[in-house]
């Protein structure tokens, strides 16, 4: 069977291709061509102005000229970088390059920038700024209705309200509720989900938010029916399952809010969030049941168990490496991969053993705990690990001064639940394929290799 990195290496020529949309590139040898309003204001409205916009966590506006050029230069170095777009933290140099929601910005639409910042920023002709965009509140929109054209969400749950206290520490809120009593519309049969999404109810839910999951428990719960729903923090709000797989509702399903929510110095009463759900048609079976995400822990039942959060404690002015390992007992398609640590957090790293000794890193993150966010893998590349295949998980957690968010190198630090402790899980969005379907799939992977190799450059 061909290895991760025999894929990686067949399909570079059109490594990188993701979401990202860019418009008016120059040519960048012609430096008195590149203006704002003809090329600068389009990249930035297709890939910046989202969140740098009034009413967002962005330091800064970046709508108008007045706005962009006193931040030129250091946009210019954040984008030769590759800090922004932010929440693209996969290390580059090594495993799976290839994913469906990469948003880097083409080498091009970099020199573009560059080009126009190193000769003088100028304006040029103002009709041909692009049209302003109505942009949305984050609690106004469903970014898979928005992005990927998949129309407005099948069903709504809406968490019970939590009044945030002005002044205090972190807040959890942790309602069991019976699925019909948070649902915008009752659901009377089973069905099937294909994609959910997270968002605040209102602005001022917005404001306290840090993170939310949800979960679903039924009797005689399983890994096939219940478990995570959706999990959402700051730049990470949805889940797309592959198209083959999904997740099943029952009308007597318990949901499980688990929020997190932090003071601002007001009170802000009835504290919610929405989680959109996007249903396959009824009477419509997916082929595969999927946990989605599985995380790399503490050993939790629905976990695989590894690193274990007992074993965290992290000296003053100090690293720890935590590494644990799990064999697959099933065959496994892995469709993305999403990493998670707190303020200490250095690197995270997976790792696969095959059953015939050979060994690959699938992908390593540089952890930046300002920006979450699920890699989803393009379909051709994602993982196939058989049975027997070794997991490795890798965490460096970096509790020095040259930590850049380390608040104090000068304390211990253990796990906990706020920021200022720590965790260390890798979260893999995994789907556990019989052999007869996995050799087919391995068949297939096979054939798109091969007809990779024979396809002329120009093609690819």
């Amino acid at each position: 069977m061909r290895t991760i990195k025999d894929l990686r290496d067949l399909w570079l020529p059109v490594a990188g291709l993701g979401l990202a949309i860019t418009f008016g590139v120059p040519d960048a040898g012609a430096a008195q061509e590149v203006t704002y309003a003809g090329d600068v204001a389009h990249i930035l409205q297709e890939n910046c102005v989202r969140c740098h916009r009034p009413g967002t966590a962005a330091p800064m506006s970046l709508q108008t000229y007045e706005q962009v050029r006193p931040w030129a230069p250091m946009i210019r170095e954040a984008v030769v970088n590759r800090m922004m777009p932010p929440g693209w933290y996969v290390d580059r140099t090594v495993g799976i390059q290839d994913f469906k929601n990469d948003p880097s910005l083409p080498d091009e639409v970099i020199q573009t920038i560059t080009t126009w910042v190193d000769s003088g920023m100028p304006m040029g002709d103002p009709s041909l700024l692009p049209e302003p965009v109505e942009w949305r509140a984050e609690h106004e929109y469903w970014q898979l209705e928005d992005d990927q054209g998949w129309g407005p969400p099948d069903l709504i749950l809406t968490s019970p309200g939590y009044t945030v206290p002005a002044a205090s520490g972190d807040q959890w809120w942790e309602p069991d509720v019976p699925i019909n009593n948070v649902l915008d519309t009752p659901l009377i049969d089973s069905r099937w989900v294909r994609a959910v999404e997270t968002r605040p109810a209102d602005a001022e839910s917005g404001y306290v938010f840090h993170h939310a999951n949800t979960f679903i428990t039924r009797q005689g719960d399983t890994w096939e029916g219940g478990g995570r729903l959706s999990g959402a923090a700051v730049g990470k709000r949805m889940d797309m399952y592959p198209a083959d797989s999904g997740k099943l509702l029952l009308p007597d399903d318990i949901v499980r809010f688990a929020l997190h929510l932090y003071p601002i110095g007001r009170e802000v009463a009835d504290a919610r969030i929405q989680v959109g759900i996007w249903l396959y048609p009824e009477n419509q079976e997916p082929e595969y049941v999927t946990p989605d995400e599985i995380s790399f822990n503490s050993g939790e039942s629905r976990d695989l168990g590894l690193p274990r959060y007992t074993d965290l404690l992290i000296p003053p002015n100090g690293y720890q490496l935590l590494r644990g390992h799990f064999v697959l007992e099933d065959n496994a398609r892995v469709h993305s991969i999403r990493g998670h640590m707190h303020l200490r957090g250095g690197y995270q790293m997976m790792e696969v053993v095959y059953p015939d000794g050979r060994r690959e890193v699938i992908n390593k993150i540089d952890w930046n705990h300002l920006w979450h966010t699920t890699h989803v893998y393009e379909d051709w590349a994602q993982p196939l690990l058989p049975k027997g295949t070794l997991i490795i998980a890798t965490s460096l957690l970096d509790n020095t001064a040259n930590n850049p968010s380390n608040p104090d190198p000068d304390q211990w630090v253990v796990y906990g639940r706020r920021s200022a402790s720590e965790m260390a899980h890798v979260r893999f969005g995994m789907t556990y394929i019989p052999d007869d379907d996995f050799e087919e799939m391995v068949a297939e992977r096979e054939r798109i290799l091969r007809d990779r190799e024979t396809r002329p450059a120009a093609d690819q």
